[in-house]
């Protein structure tokens, strides 16, 4: 079935029983709000486990490429962290990517440690958004 046949809250529900499977949590312990890193105890590796069942449960694909390029917008890689710091204008496009993250993008954010930003919530906005015609 296409994404496009699902509501938004179908689609975190969706979103919420994909993440806890991939790490063996109970569904009642994966909320929209959880962070995969800080709350549920994922790396890096059960992220791309989490990917590729979202791409196949929903039918659409999410590039890594994809990803990064969303988090910088039309900013170049030196506009968007030079020095390897995400810079002013940089935490502002996150915050506008990732609104359920907002509290925790702060100054001296590494482009390394956007991962840790990561909510089940951002990967039910990230499937809404391609279900929308956005490319993540």
């Amino acid at each position: 079935m296409s994404e496009a046949a699902f509501s938004n809250e179908q689609i975190g529900e969706m979103c919420r029983v994909i993440v806890a499977e991939s790490l063996g949590k109970p569904l009642a312990d994966v909320q929209l709000t959880s962070v995969l890193m800080a709350d549920l105890h994922a790396e890096s590796l059960d992220f791309l486990d989490i990917v590729f069942r979202i791409e196949r449960d929903f039918k659409i694909e999410i590039t890594r490429g994809e990803m990064e390029r969303a988090s910088r917008g039309d900013m170049t890689q030196d506009e968007f962290a030079p020095n390897g710091v995400i810079s002013d204008a940089g935490l502002t496009r996150l915050r506008e990517l990732m609104p359920e993250a907002s509290d925790r993008i702060a100054p001296g954010l590494r482009p390394s440690t956007i991962l840790t930003l990561f909510s089940v919530q951002t990967f039910a906005n990230m499937v809404i958004g391609k279900r929308d015609g956005r490319s993540v």
